[in-house]
């Protein structure tokens, strides 16, 4: 008798079995409706509010909005930026309402998120990657893509052609548009030659994400992306990052605010796909451990402070010892109780 193996689960599968819970009508109302109202009337008890950008806290999340059930369990919460454009909004808040889904009526797909990431870290990736698409998918139609894009090699020009034809977010259609790349590839969206404005990564480039405000290569063509028409330049996916690749890259100016970037490891003016392999930056400077004396971080890489980590005691450089000042009564340095003026044996002479 043939056993048939389970099939690995891959961020498509994810993503279907995702848009199972939101009914044909709820899929048209946060469409056309305001998405906070929309996201209140079907699935309820989640509340929604509005805050300025000063005030979203995005964590691991890599758009304008957070979700949280911290406060109240029974009352959570989107919470999202509203001085931003209006397809905007409608794309954050349809991303956090994937994380709801997630840890609500879809929450059996936890198992397949920490099996695509491999990884804590990595399956939080991946859940943002799954969040995009989810969103994207809601926005932006497969009948919009086939007929835009085909079986064409994908360029800026597919974005912006998508975003004009539709009223989905440019956020929204960068997803989209990358989640139908046959390569690994990658849209990024620039606002100011410096940073990554956003980034929606094909599946093919794993979980290596390139978050939000991380710095472009001041040399390289995304950082003239606003200024310049380029084609097939070389390019550095996840600059001063671990797990770098060297990639093609496209880029067309918008507006003076806005252009789009496509990668991909494919050169779109169909010359030879030859280009050298980027080098980790963890491989240009040695990191030892603050809490390990004497012993390297080299294992791995955390994507949150770009260092890897410890083979000892499994820390990077997110976590630092205390360093306690010096006792202005006895001129040591001890240890102090927190909100305490002196060290704890001073205290404990004067108790």
């Amino acid at each position: 008798m043939e056993v048939r193996r389970a099939r690995s689960p891959t961020l498509a599968s994810i993503v279907s079995a995702l848009l199972e819970h939101v009914a044909e009508e709820a899929r048209a109302d946060l469409r056309s409706e305001h998405p906070a109202s929309a996201v209140e009337l079907y699935f309820g008890p989640i509340g929604c509010q509005a805050l300025p950008s000063a005030s979203i806290t995005r964590g691991s999340c890599s758009i304008d909005g957070y979700y949280t059930s911290d406060v109240d369990p029974q009352q959570p919460w989107i919470f999202y930026a509203d001085d931003v454009h209006a397809d905007r909004v409608r794309f954050t808040i349809l991303h956090e309402l994937g994380h709801h889904l997630l840890v609500t009526v879809a929450n059996s797909l936890l198992d397949d998120l920490d099996a695509l990431g491999g990884s804590a870290e990595g399956a939080i990736q991946a859940e943002e990657a799954v969040c995009h698409r989810f969103a994207g998918n809601l926005l932006v139609p497969d009948e919009l893509l086939q007929e835009t894009i085909g079986s064409d090699r994908v360029t800026p020009d597919h974005v912006v052609s998508i975003h004009e034809k539709g009223a989905a977010s440019w956020e929204a259609c960068a997803v989209r548009v990358a989640e139908v790349m046959p390569v690994a590839g990658a849209v990024v969206l620039l606002r100011d030659g410096v940073t990554v404005a956003f980034c929606a990564a094909s599946s093919r480039m794993g979980s290596a994400w390139w978050p939000r405000d991380s710095r472009l290569d001041p040399n390289g063509p995304l950082a003239r992306g606003l200024n310049l028409r380029q084609i097939a330049q070389p390019e550095q996916y996840r600059f001063g990052l671990g797990y770098p690749q060297r990639l093609f890259c496209d880029t067309l100016p918008v507006h003076s605010g806005l252009a789009i970037g496509v990668l991909s490891n494919k050169p779109s003016d169909g010359s030879l796909s030859i280009i050298e392999e980027a080098e980790p930056a963890w491989k240009e400077r040695v990191q030892f451990c603050e809490w390990c004396q004497g012993v390297e971080r080299d294992r791995g890489w955390c994507y949150r402070c770009s260092g890897p980590y410890c083979p000892e005691c499994d820390r990077c450089g997110c976590s630092h010892p205390v360093q306690n000042p010096l006792c202005p009564a006895c001129g040591l340095l001890k240890p102090f109780r927190a909100g305490a003026t002196m060290c704890r044996d001073c205290e404990a002479d004067l108790g």
